[in-house]
């Protein structure tokens, strides 16, 4: 049985999303929330906490997440802006997720606000993942948004064909 594919945007068009898309992103969460507290400038800092936020929090999710994502789904869902948005937000939540989960305490007790106790999270410590995972869905949602925007705003809504192997 055939199955109908959606029309997928151009490589070309995806490729520049994904180069510019994760440091797009980094530089937003830089703004809101820069680091290095011991720069001169508030400059310096936006521009070191995006290198880092990109290099390490950005790209990699990327490529070992958003590219296959997008391979797998290229053709069989259509690239609208809320598939993107949701798309986006996964790819950026995910990997802090699975830290949260699989690396939290180790034995030692820490008082830092008494997020772990004795190898367990307090409830403040959820509340503190929860709130870092929801800044990191809101900024996944919103470079998934600019990811359509420069991959898939204008692709025409309607299957171009249909598919012979499946």
């Amino acid at each position: 049985m055939a199955a109908t594919t959606f029309a997928s945007p151009p490589w070309w068009r995806i490729a520049v999303a994904l180069i510019v898309v994760p440091l797009v992103a980094s530089f937003a969460y830089a703004v809101y929330s820069p680091a290095y507290q011991g720069l001169p400038n508030m400059m310096q800092r936006v521009v070191e906490t995006t290198a880092v936020v990109a290099f390490f929090g950005a790209y990699p999710p990327t490529v070992v997440l958003g590219i296959p994502l997008i391979l797998h789904f290229r053709g069989r869902v259509r690239a609208s802006l809320a598939n993107c948005a949701m798309g986006g937000a996964s790819i950026a939540t995910f990997p802090w997720l699975c830290l949260s989960i699989f690396f939290g305490p180790d034995e030692a007790y820490t008082n830092n606000h008494m997020t772990y106790q004795h190898g367990m999270m307090t409830w403040w410590g959820l509340l503190e993942a929860i709130e870092l995972l929801t800044e990191i869905a809101v900024f996944g949602i919103a470079a998934g948004g600019l990811f359509w925007l420069i991959a898939a705003a204008g692709i025409k809504k309607q299957p171009p064909s249909i598919k012979v192997f499946e």
